[in-house]
């Protein structure tokens, strides 16, 4: 026998961790104010299917104690413990979800019991009966026979339907606490003389979250040695110690990249859990957190960011096909605060004005080629894209020629240090110097990336003009819910009411195509921003390939 089954909860004094629960029933019980269906909902593991066979020993226990305890040793308790008892019946609705099952089971009902005198069914995991079967149940729920009873268990409350609710007591069973679990697995070790630590069964509770049938099914397989260890514990979980934890958290405090990627992939290469790792971190984190806040240490922003860049590694994790990559992206992020994602229009565009600002001349522009007459294309309003000069007709070169293509070369360098300079003046403050961290306060993550997608065009002291290049990213960024979350962000972070609007970059022809519309067609038409689903197919198929999983 498992040592789950032997030390089941034989009496109500024996369940753990639902103390409300525990005393609500045994109230009942003992005024007689037992309900005909009861509904059982909760995690794995907590008590749901143990408080059902309880009640049904308690409605034909022949030695009831005026506390509403059944005695456990008369003949109706023995046979419903060991479930021999044929009016006490167990239904797995998995595998008897039908509505041909409940109508069966519906005649049965109004035979009277065997053996004992009341009869009870349990009906576990009731989610999974089909909607005709709930139908089917309805009625007999709300009229049952004067000695039935039906109790429903499940751990997917919301999958049941409201008519099924409505008929039925409901008791919300909930986590047990790790320190009740830890209690409990004491008193087994002990009564089964096994050799535990103390650290073995922490590490045990923490890990099964709430469940005490998880946490002894996990102990018995532990400790068929006959003593527990805690280096066993954290082998068979893939758990870390504490003290790697706290070292990496360290490093990330510290910006220290190269060390925090190298602990990362130790702990990967050393065959942990990154699942049970990235667990006991956010812990980890959690509890540093609440401690800065209480302490008042100024830490409260670190450990606030540090959680939510591990969050969205957690994400990752689950499909990634690299393990560790989540979490090198989390500690890039974390030590580089300032890294944003490229945009392919603003990015150069801030480079060369960071460059003349440092008194550096800009790039030369780049040699023209002998192509047909393809002009650049060029933005439907002010944006942070540069002018480039017109290509040249294909001729033999020549002096006079090469003389020309500097001229155009040098008149191009000063329109884009005149513009660069035009547009910089526009946009020099604290929003665009601290657009990662307003990126960072924007939620969800779907918005964050949108927005991370655009560029601010123009600030004023009352308006931010944000300007994109795909219509996706505007129209996501462009309605009123999100624009009042950036809003709330950047009120938030530096105090000013600004109203946000968007723009769309768009990029028609030049006027050189324009005046030659009217007699030829274009041959290079200038690449438009909105693009059909097959040319973004084309697009990632020439970006990553062909994937084959």
């Amino acid at each position: 026998m498992s040592l789950y089954s032997k030390y089941r909860p034989q009496n109500f004094a024996n369940l753990v961790g639902q103390e409300h629960i525990r005393i609500t029933l045994l109230n009942e019980i003992q005024r007689e104010l037992v309900t005909h269906a009861y509904l059982f909902t909760g995690p794995r593991g907590t008590g749901k299917t143990s408080s059902a066979r309880l009640i049904a020993k308690s409605l034909n226990c022949e030695k009831l104690s005026k506390l509403g305890e059944p005695c456990d040793a008369c003949d109706m308790c023995l046979r419903i413990r060991d479930g021999s008892l044929i009016d006490v019946l167990e239904i797995d609705a998995a595998s008897n979800r039908g509505i041909d099952e409940i109508r069966e089971l519906k005649e049965k009902i109004n035979y009277a019991p065997t053996h004992a005198k009341n009869k009870v069914y349990i009906i576990d995991e009731v989610h999974m009966l089909t909607k005709e079967a709930f139908n089917a149940l309805l009625k007999t729920l709300e009229e049952p026979p004067t000695s039935v009873y039906f109790i429903l268990c499940t751990t997917e409350a919301h999958k049941i339907p409201e008519t099924i609710i409505s008929r039925c007591q409901r008791f919300d069973f909930k986590r047990i606490d790790p320190k009740v679990i830890m209690t409990r697995l004491s008193f087994i070790a002990q009564s089964e003389k096994i050799e535990v630590e103390d650290l073995a069964i922490e590490l045990i509770a923490r890990h099964v979250e709430g469940g005490l049938r998880d946490a002894i099914g996990l102990f018995e397989q532990l400790s068929t040695s006959g003593k527990l260890e805690a280096a066993h514990v954290k082998s068979h979980l893939g758990i870390t110690g504490h003290d790697t934890i706290e070292s990496l958290i360290a490093l990330l405090k510290t910006g220290a990249l190269n060390e925090s990627l190298t602990m990362i992939n130790q702990v990967y290469n050393e065959g942990y859990d990154l699942n049970a790792f990235v667990r006991e971190l956010m812990e980890c984190l959690r509890q540093n957190l609440l401690n800065s806040i209480e302490k008042a240490t100024g830490e409260t922003y670190t450990y606030l960011t540090m959680i939510e860049r591990i969050d969205e590694a957690r994400d990752m994790l689950k499909t990634t096909i690299i393990p560790q990559l989540p979490l090198e992206i989390a500690a890039i992020k974390i030590c580089t605060p300032g890294i944003t994602s490229p945009h392919p229009q603003t990015a150069p565009t801030q480079q060369a004005a960071q460059t003349m600002a440092q008194g550096a001349p800009p790039a030369p522009a780049p040699a023209p080629k002998a192509t047909p007459s393809a002009a650049p294309a060029k933005a439907v309003k002010a944006s942070a894209t540069v002018a480039a000069a017109p290509a040249p007709k294909a001729s033999a070169p020549s002096a006079e020629a090469e003389l020309k293509s500097t001229a155009a070369s040098t008149k191009a360098e000063s329109e884009t240090v005149e513009k660069l300079t035009t547009e910089f003046t526009k946009i020099d403050g604290a929003i665009k110097d601290h657009w990662q961290r307003i990126l960072d306060h924007v939620d969800p993550p779907s918005l964050r990336r949108s927005l991370g997608q655009g560029a601010i065009q123009e600030e004023t002291e009352s308006a931010l003009i944000l300007v994109f290049r795909a219509r996706f990213h505007m129209e996501k960024v462009n309605t009123t819910e999100s624009l009042v979350k950036i809003e709330s962000a950047i009120k938030h972070l530096f105090d000013k009411s600004l109203s946000i609007s968007c723009e769309l970059s768009l990029a028609p022809a030049s006027p050189s195509h324009e005046a030659d519309s009217s007699t030829a067609p274009t041959k290079n038409p200038a690449p438009s921003i909105e693009t059909t689903p097959d040319d973004l197919a084309a697009k990632a198929m020439e970006m990553f390939g062909d994937l084959n999983f």
